[in-house]
């Protein structure tokens, strides 16, 4: 990542987070304790997440989809366990192509990681020639022209990068 997008991060993490502030002192400048202990423990979760999700030992990844969180695309991403000798360049370039199949408001993007990893698309129609030089055909578990689902299997150990 270069300085330039690192700086565009951090300027929009700490956009986001004022935005956060704000709200949680509005709910409680009204005295809706109820609303700021929901609003505080939506960001404590979202914060564990994402703590999970730079555990996980695939730090192209884990970059490119908290970028894609925090600058308005609509990504989710669960760890269920940590990876087993997964190409972390090779999953960054797979999940970017996703992301950028999408728009902010116009498509979803979910990770899943496990032993490997699941990525699923949706979009109304979906161009999948972004993907056609980073998937092989046997990864592609499903596709419509409104969904995607990818499954990346960890490398045996002599494969491993």
């Amino acid at each position: 990542m270069k300085d330039e997008q690192v700086l565009d991060l951090l300027k929009s993490l700490r956009h986001e987070w004022l935005n956060r502030l704000q709200l949680v002192r509005s709910y409680s400048a009204m005295g809706d304790e109820a609303a700021v202990e929901s609003i505080c423990s939506m960001y404590r979760e979202q914060a564990s997440r994402e703590g999970r999700l730079s555990l996980i030992g695939l730090p192209k990844t884990a970059l490119a989809l908290q970028q894609a969180d925090w600058t308005g695309l609509t990504v989710e991403y669960d760890v269920i366990e940590t990876p087993k000798q997964i190409e972390d360049a090779r999953v960054a370039s797979i999940l970017e192509a996703a992301l950028d199949m999408i728009e902010v408001g116009n498509g979803e993007v979910s990770v899943t990681f496990h032993e490997g990893v699941t990525i699923e698309i949706y979009r109304d129609l979906l161009d999948m020639s972004r993907l056609k030089d980073l998937v092989t055909p046997m990864e592609i578990e499903s596709q419509t022209e409104y969904e995607c689902v990818i499954e990346i299997e960890s490398l045996p150990a002599e494969e491993e990068k």
